[in-house]
């Protein structure tokens, strides 16, 4: 994330604001908005290119609580996912940078024991700004790859996570 002419491997926390849907075919749901928190290493290869792994929480999902099924169980539809990325991260000069990647996840607040959740794949892209050694700011695009139902209620409902994200990063 943060990345100014590193060469030593660098540690750091992000955290900020999720805007986050399900989309899918017959899906037509509010938005939501959440929290993210992530942990981060920035490990250089080169001055304009590192490789940056992350793990985290991330509030995902639509704005409505559930939806009840004809078999009387509730499907979640806000839900928290933890989260890992590897992302490739390469500099524009000092200040600027890019970011795109693979990231799986998988639900973790749910009461329904993870029932109705399958795994999530996504394509993460996005693009920051360094303030400082200390501080950067990006905004990412998640694209959800996978269907996040599973059981029945998956072969009958597909749906995908999308979101943005606004984050502030300090590297330690």
């Amino acid at each position: 994330m943060i990345g100014m002419a590193q060469t030593t491997t660098s540690y750091g926390f992000r955290t900020g604001l999720n805007y986050s849907s399900l989309e899918g075919d017959d899906i037509d749901l509010d938005n939501r908005i959440g929290f993210h928190a992530n942990f981060f290493a920035n490990i250089p290869v080169s001055s304009s290119f590192s490789v940056v792994p992350e793990i985290g929480l991330s509030a995902l999902g639509a704005k409505a609580d559930e939806i009840r099924l004809e078999s009387g169980d509730n499907v979640e539809l806000k839900t928290n996912w933890l989260q890992v990325s590897v992302l490739a991260k390469v500099n524009l000069g000092q200040k600027f940078f890019l970011q795109l990647g693979p990231q799986v996840g998988v639900n973790v607040g749910q009461r329904d024991n993870n029932d109705y959740y399958n795994y999530d794949f996504a394509a993460v892209g996005g693009i920051g700004y360094n303030f400082s050694n200390s501080f950067a700011v990006d905004v990412r695009y998640g694209y959800g790859l996978s269907n996040v139902f599973d059981r029945e209620f998956g072969e009958l409902n597909e749906a995908n996570n999308r979101y943005f994200q606004l984050g502030l990063a300090y590297k330690l």
